[in-house]
């Protein structure tokens, strides 16, 4: 298993792994990978692209750890705990107080130390003017 900084070169196999999972994964452009090469990281398995992961910066308080993807041939080898930790890992080098992932799949990130906020914040999603109003 080899964990390491994306390159410029790798964006057509994150964009490959993205394309495996439309409906868990955000698609992106080649501009928005570009944009975000420098804070993304790849698992190889024998020469492979398997994986990815992004550290999104949003401030110096906080950043969101996105598009976390296995390849199927190889989840459950300890992969995504792996990039999820070299993003973490990345947060804390630069002082960032908060890491939060938005995810389908909580149990799996809880494993990994992810959890509610003290219990005194929650993600909230505005859903537009059109969308129906609570009684």
């Amino acid at each position: 298993m080899s964990i390491r900084k994306a390159t410029l070169t790798d964006i057509p196999a994150i964009k490959e792994l993205i394309a495996a999972n439309p409906s868990t994964i955000l698609a992106r452009t080649d501009d928005e990978l570009a944009s975000l090469i420098d804070n993304f990281w790849v698992a190889e398995h024998n020469r492979t692209i398997v994986g990815c992961c992004c550290l999104e910066i949003y401030s110096p308080k906080i950043a969101e750890i996105r598009t976390v993807i296995v390849h199927e041939s190889v989840r459950g080898m300890g992969f995504g705990a792996a990039l999820v930790r070299a993003a973490a890992d990345e947060a804390e080098r630069q002082s960032i107080r908060e890491v939060m992932v938005v995810t389908s799949s909580p149990d799996y990130f809880a494993k990994l130390g992810f959890g509610e906020c003290l219990h005194e914040k929650w993600a909230l999603f505005y859903r537009g003017s059109k969308a129906a109003k609570p009684s």
